[in-house]
């Protein structure tokens, strides 16, 4: 009897590589990105001579790019606005990938018995039908049918 009620419990999910650590990494490379064009932007503004509205002593819109640490005015301008564009698609794509991890939660915390532990095999923790059924304990074929079950309910991709 204790068995039986151990299968019914639903399956917890692995701590180690599996898609919610690989969402969560690539969340995090995401920001590390974003920080990084915005310490580029600072360092332009400091190339430039641009401090800001507050500390702008006047700033020569003339003066070409030399060889040394200086830029011109308007080459700052151009490469501020590339830095901004990418920021801007970096919180997109990080915006993407934490409604991904969501949903695929979402999904899961729905769903129960052998649905939820294929679901937590093949989606979360990626493995192959035939490992997965293995460790389910379902025949490879019992298995697919449930999968395809699945998918023609819009749980998987097809």
């Amino acid at each position: 009897m204790q068995g039986e009620t151990e299968k019914m419990a639903k399956p917890q999910i692995s701590k180690g590589k599996d898609i919610f650590s690989d969402l969560d990494l690539q969340i995090m490379l995401c920001t590390e990105k974003i920080k990084n064009h915005e310490r580029s932007i600072e360092k332009i503004k400091k190339m430039c001579n641009w401090y800001g509205p507050a500390g702008v002593n006047g700033i020569d819109y003339s003066r070409e790019s030399t060889p040394g640490t200086h830029i011109s005015f308007a080459e700052g301008l151009i490469m501020i606005d590339k830095d901004k564009e990418r920021i801007k698609a970096l919180k997109e794509e990080r915006k993407e990938l934490r409604k991904s991890k969501k949903r695929i939660q979402k999904i899961y915390e729905g769903l129960s018995g052998n649905e939820a532990e294929i679901y937590n095999c093949r989606v979360i923790r990626k493995m192959t039908q035939a490992a997965a059924a293995e460790e389910i304990g379902l025949s490879v074929r019992q298995f697919q049918r449930i999968e395809s079950d699945m998918k023609d309910k819009g749980l998987l991709e097809k």
